[in-house]
């Protein structure tokens, strides 16, 4: 049997994690208080952020903040991973865990664009970058029994909770640093 780009090294496949971080929040860096200034009238936005937005604040600095505390948590969980990467390492499974997060929330991009027939931030690198890569990287990752369904399922468990956690905090302290905006 052919294994899908069999030549890509597991310490590759790591570190494309926070690369592919950056670049997809990257997208939704750049659109996301455009975005959200263009829907604050919609009823739905207020049901899906998890701490509340002030519209006199730069958005783009609160959001940005929780993006860099959210990508160094990544970033250190990638290292650990490379340094300590052997078969039953713990750290493959907390690794896994990210990047089923990570692809959950490509998924969720995709689906709220379909959803709102409308772009919204970070839909396109999620569909390009976000998806195609968690789907191969947890494929490589099961396929070559570093981890399986159990591990994932428990790294899973472990970093969602740890990944929303670091998503309020970074919007909590990102909204406690951005200045007051003067255009508005």
């Amino acid at each position: 049997m052919l294994s899908f780009m069999p030549d890509w090294s597991f310490v590759m496949i790591l570190w494309l994690l926070p690369v592919v971080f950056f670049i997809h929040d990257g997208e939704e860096i750049a659109a996301m208080e455009w975005w959200l200034r263009k829907n604050k009238n919609n009823p739905v936005l207020s049901k899906i952020s998890p701490v509340s937005i002030t519209w006199d604040k730069n958005i783009t600095l609160q959001f940005t903040f929780a993006v860099l505390l959210i990508g160094f948590i990544l970033t250190g969980v990638t290292l650990l991973t490379a340094l300590n990467f052997a078969f039953g390492s713990p750290f493959n499974v907390l690794f896994a865990g990210f990047v089923t997060v990570f692809l959950l929330d490509g998924v969720k991009h995709v689906g709220a664009s379909i959803a709102l027939w409308a772009y919204t931030p970070g839909v396109i690198t999620a569909a390009i970058f976000e998806i195609p890569y968690g789907i191969y990287a947890l494929y490589r990752l099961l396929h070559a029994d570093i981890i399986d369904m159990t591990s994932l399922a428990l790294g899973t468990i472990i970093a969602l909770p740890i990944t929303l956690l670091l998503v309020w905090t970074g919007l909590t302290l990102g909204k406690r640093i951005a200045p007051f905006r003067q255009d508005i």
